[in-house]
């Protein structure tokens, strides 16, 4: 049988949250089975009573890294978002990750408690990593979804998407319109902005919309609407990890060795600035050079075809 880690929520609001937590991640376990899984949680075993109290800060850290050992000799951590996505499974899936484990995202069927549609997706990679035709390919498999236009004074390019950008504005009408802006970055000598009335207003479309963006982008979006709960619960930030140096090597075959040692570099050092972030990125892999593509747009529908999921409806 595999075996795998099992991540879902343990601690809720209050005492019957929690059960009900225990009782998900029991019928996670079940549904592992069912799939040819035998399953490991840390969160049924390690809470129980006489073995580690959750409410004890000293114990609930040895609990998180009496887990994180047992992934060492699983095959995979499988993370059920049903009920949402905990800041201790967010530990979890980062562990794994910098083990080099797969993560695979998870909806347990005909359960009746879910999370939110998204209503903006950010996604987020280093070069090359294929996060343009991860969008375009969920784009095809969308067609109510579409991008949300950025501004910049750059001109177009063949590898920019239909919608990404409104290319050619002067710097001083950027800069006039700085205000409207959630930032104005400045990369290679132009500048790009994403206005704030843009994704306000996407929020109340009913199919998503999507933002190609850097990490930076991401941090300055999510920090500007956590003033709204509501509002920031309805952004789905996915990050598309880097392959393998072997992957990246036959991608770039042909070119210099400098200019791929830099790429390597570059990816390394963006998956480990966003491993150590705050934020509650959702991960993606594109590493097979056939099916890689289709296996990530498959993990994004995970979060969009959620067949009971429900929009909850920003304020006015």
């Amino acid at each position: 049988m595999r075996r795998v880690i099992l991540e879902s929520p343990f601690k809720g609001e209050n005492w019957e949250a929690t059960e009900e937590n225990i009782r998900f991640a029991r019928l996670c376990g079940h549904d592992c089975f069912l799939r040819g899984e035998t399953f490991f949680a840390s969160h049924l075993l390690y809470t129980q009573e006489h073995v580690l109290d959750d409410k004890v800060s000293e114990e609930r850290k040895l609990g998180i890294e009496g887990g994180f050992a047992w992934k060492e000799v699983s095959d995979a951590t499988v993370v059920y978002i049903n009920r949402g996505i905990s800041k201790g499974m967010d530990l979890g899936i980062k562990a794994a990750l910098k083990m080099g484990q797969s993560v695979e995202y998870r909806v347990l069927a005909d359960y009746p408690k879910i999370t939110p549609l998204p209503a903006i997706i950010t996604i987020t990679g280093a070069s090359g990593v294929g996060k343009s035709t991860v969008i375009k390919k969920f784009l095809e498999k969308n067609p109510k979804t579409g991008l949300i236009i950025s501004y910049t004074t750059r001109g177009a390019r063949d590898f920019d998407l239909p919608g990404e950008y409104l290319c050619g504005h002067s710097f001083e009408v950027m800069q006039d319109m700085e205000k409207d802006f959630f930032k104005l970055f400045s990369a290679h000598g132009n500048l790009y902005g994403t206005l704030k009335k843009s994704v306000t207003e996407a929020m109340a479309y009913s199919d998503p919309r999507v933002l190609i963006l850097v990490p930076e982008a991401v941090k300055v979006i999510r920090d500007y609407y956590s003033k709204w709960p509501v509002l920031l619960n309805l952004i789905k930030s996915f990050y598309v990890f880097s392959p393998g140096e072997d992957e990246i090597r036959r991608r770039l075959a042909g070119r210099g060795e400098a200019e791929i040692q830099k790429r390597i570099n570059d990816c390394k050092k963006w998956d480990e600035e966003v491993l150590a972030s705050n934020i509650p990125y959702i991960f993606l892999k594109n590493e097979e050079p056939d099916k890689g593509i289709e296996k990530a747009v498959k993990q994004m529908m995970v979060f969009i075809n959620h067949p009971s999921a429900s929009r909850q409806t920003p304020p006015c």
